[in-house]
């Protein structure tokens, strides 16, 4: 049983990963709104702290979205990252990616408005 509260859709750009001094590109696999999948060679720990930058091509200007993350889940073809911290023009961004890419994006706002409602509960 899946305890996913956030849909996943498939979206294949490149991002860039900071994580101190090191720098690294890789292939974003699948997005959902608290994290991503990343393929990639680079070896990382689980626990370490990123700066994740992806850009979207194809516009005029270039649009960047940018996350904080960290390492939640390592594989041998690649990293799974869990969102920490966005902007607010970065969470925009993403929620319309997802909205985009998804067969309902009907969903993606069910799924929005209710882990706003369940960090409202949790914070009374």
């Amino acid at each position: 049983m899946s305890t996913r509260k956030f849909s996943r859709v498939r979206f294949n750009v490149g991002a860039t990963i900071r994580i101190g001094d090191r720098q690294f590109q890789g292939a974003v696999e699948n997005l959902s709104m608290t994290g991503m999948f990343l393929v990639t060679n680079e070896q990382l720990a689980g626990g370490e702290h990123a700066d994740i930058t992806i850009v979207l091509t194809g516009t005029e200007p270039e649009i960047a979205v940018s996350f904080n993350g960290i390492v939640t889940r390592l594989c041998d073809d690649g990293v799974g990252f869990t969102f920490e911290k966005i902007d607010l023009d970065s969470y925009m961004h993403l929620k319309n990616i997802i909205a985009y890419n998804i067969d309902d994006a009907e969903k993606v706002m069910e799924e929005i408005g209710h882990s706003i409602d369940e960090k409202f509960a949790s914070e009374k």
